[in-house]
């Protein structure tokens, strides 16, 4: 088993180093790769979120999530909105300014894939994207079952 942990391992670490993820600022932004998923999440929340339900999605310690929000808050990238069902929950969006913050991040990450995938064969692509689905199949099975 040791060995398998240890290729694990060195698999993540591999793959964090190849999409930039080490950078202290993801994508060269102001932002760390969690904030950039945070915007992502609001970004594609139609309807608004709470940060209860961010914190639960992301998996994220109350507190962090909480600091990453009263920076955004600052900044102006979210607009709050009471929800209709509950007035001590708020309703999260990107406001203008956040999407204009969001949007450019957003392109250069869509950039940065098709530059990797344009860089391997067309059945290599095929290979990687199959394989992709498959440890998304399998780590969400173990996720399903409680070994996280």
């Amino acid at each position: 088993m040791e060995r398998q942990i240890q290729e694990f391992r060195a698999f993540n670490r591999f793959y964090t180093s190849v999409i930039g993820l080490l950078d202290g600022q993801y994508l060269n932004s102001t932002f760390s790769l969690t904030e950039v998923r945070v915007l992502y999440e609001l970004h594609h929340s139609n309807d608004g979120i709470t940060a209860r339900q961010l914190t639960i999605q992301l998996k994220l310690d109350k507190g962090y999530l909480s600091r990453i929000l009263h920076r955004f808050d600052k900044e102006g990238l979210v607009s709050k909105e009471k929800t209709t069902h509950d007035g001590r929950s708020v309703l999260l969006r990107l406001s203008d300014k956040g999407r204009a913050a969001f949007e450019p991040l957003d392109e250069a990450a869509r950039q940065q894939a098709a530059d990797l995938l344009r860089s391997i064969s067309a059945d290599e692509v095929r290979e990687l994207l199959k394989s992709m689905a498959s440890i998304k199949v399998i780590l969400a099975k173990s996720e399903i079952n409680g070994h996280e």
